[in-house]
């Protein structure tokens, strides 16, 4: 997959992911655990549309939005996370930070080819999943920037299609299109590979014809190329509640950078395939971002497309 440098790609001028919104049920507590661990420091501007949320800088202008919520939707078992690129310094310095913590990182094995020397995830304090990836470009001194984020869907056909169709994002790598992704699920099921949540299954057989009674399955994922960026899509593995069918602005969110074209653009291809949402919504001077544009994927994940300001801090 590519690595996130901000190159852009297609006709909306795409150049990766700008910010991610996640619930956190103490803001303030939620930010000395990113600033500990990570080195991530408040932005000196306050986040659009919401008065209460923090915004941690990223590298590369992007930030980590932490977004308060009286009930935090539970992601722990699904393949939902979010990872940042490091040097190898700033790895070994979170997982030193994490141990003064007494905080398990986990080693799961790695599905996309290109992390699987890239064994880190770790839990926040409120259950997102973490995810370190080394990248050469991550310098020592540099904030950890936003490599890749993965959201879960319950028709993984129809989020391609959109994504592809709609939004003109590129699949770079499948998993679950071929037998050797279930063989190898044969492995995690027989204690061999530990995957994370979200990855496997156990399916039940309906037949007395056959005697093993549960069979492990892959859970289909689809990675695109997002200009710079890396984006993943999950079969979800169990009934998950949507967010209400009018709803186009929530929490988790996750925004991709756009030019202002761009965002015009977006506007037409969504209202002509029927797609609700808002926007642009034009934002305040001094703010990171320029302009967004809200909805929601075929999932019901929330997705904003979003221009950067001309200096943000």
């Amino acid at each position: 997959m590519p690595d996130a440098g901000g190159s852009q790609d297609n006709d909306l001028g795409l150049s990766g992911l700008s910010h991610l919104v996640i619930q956190v049920s103490d803001v303030a507590r939620a930010a000395a655990f990113y600033s500990d661990v990570l080195g991530l420091e408040a932005s000196a501007a306050s986040w659009p549309g919401s008065a209460e949320a923090l915004a941690l800088a990223s590298g590369g202008g992007q930030h980590l939005v932490l977004s308060p919520a009286a009930e935090l939707t539970d992601l722990r078992e699904t393949g939902v996370h979010h990872a940042f690129a490091v040097s190898p310094a700033q790895r070994e310095k979170a997982a030193a930070a994490l141990a003064a913590r007494d905080a398990e990182v986990f080693d799961y094995a790695e599905d996309p080819p290109d992390e699987a020397k890239d064994r880190f995830y770790f839990l926040d304090l409120d259950g997102n999943r973490i995810q370190l990836v080394t990248r050469p470009r991550a310098g020592a001194d540099d904030a950890p920037r936003l490599d890749h984020t993965a959201v879960q869907v319950a028709d993984i056909l129809w989020a391609e299609r959109f994504y592809t169709e709609v939004l003109g994002f590129t699949p770079v790598h499948r998993v679950g299109w071929n037998t050797a992704d279930y063989a190898r699920a044969q492995l995690w099921a027989d204690g061999k590979e530990d995957m994370a949540p979200g990855t496997r299954r156990l399916d039940k057989r309906y037949s007395s014809i056959v005697n093993r009674r549960m069979v492990p399955r892959v859970n289909m994922q689809v990675y695109f190329a997002c200009g710079g960026g890396v984006f993943g899509v999950y079969l979800a593995n169990r009934h998950f509640q949507e967010p209400p069918e009018e709803a186009v602005l929530g929490v988790p969110r996750t925004a991709f950078r756009v030019t202002e074209d761009g965002l015009a653009r977006a506007r037409e291809r969504l209202e002509a395939a029927g797609w609700r949402l808002e926007g642009p919504v034009a934002h305040a001077a001094g703010r990171p971002i320029a302009a967004s544009l809200y909805l929601r994927d075929p999932g019901g994940n929330f997705i904003e497309l979003a221009t950067a300001a001309e200096a943000a801090p």
